[in-house]
């Protein structure tokens, strides 16, 4: 608590912290359409896919059928959207924590953003990249995802939003 404040006031939020949040909301936001994306690219490929996993398999054990590991294959492809969908969920927790001055919830981000605008420079200059409309929208919104959250990283750290992130003096 602020000394200079009365009791059961906080202080006001800065304007960098704040659009700093907005920014990183529609960074998560950007990444659930990058996650649809990627997954229909991925599910035009299944079959391909599954053949592939078909064949490390059926040595080590022969009685699956190449049936069984295309419904294995939709599985995974489900239960990577329960996953990524839980993380963002994660991640606004995250992001409510930034906004209420947490210097951890800065770091955790920072090192997210960090791993984005990797990613994207991974994308952007082609590293992995997947044919299709689908690929095209995943790889141009991871590319979005890294510049929001760049920019958020950046609001972060500017003189004001460094002040707001430090303990209050006692």
């Amino acid at each position: 608590m602020n000394p200079m404040l009365p009791p059961g006031v906080s202080r006001p939020t800065p304007e960098d912290v704040r659009t700093a949040g907005q920014l990183w909301y529609a960074a998560l936001g950007v990444g659930v359409v990058q996650l649809i994306a990627s997954l229909i690219a991925q599910f035009g490929q299944r079959h391909e896919l599954a053949q592939q996993m078909f064949d490390q398999v059926k040595d080590q054990q022969p009685g699956v059928t190449l049936a069984q590991v295309q419904v294995w294959t939709v599985i995974v492809f489900v239960l990577v959207a329960v996953f990524w969908l839980v993380l963002t969920g994660a991640a606004v927790a995250v992001v409510y924590q930034l906004g209420r001055g947490k210097n951890w919830a800065r770091a955790v981000l920072t090192g997210f953003g960090l791993f984005l605008v990797l990613g994207a420079a991974g994308t952007l200059f082609g590293f992995g990249g997947k044919d299709g409309i689908a690929a095209l929208v995943a790889g141009g919104a991871g590319i979005v995802q890294a510049v929001l959250a760049g920019g958020a990283v950046f609001l972060c750290y500017r003189s004001e939003s460094e002040a707001f992130f430090r303990p209050p003096p006692q």
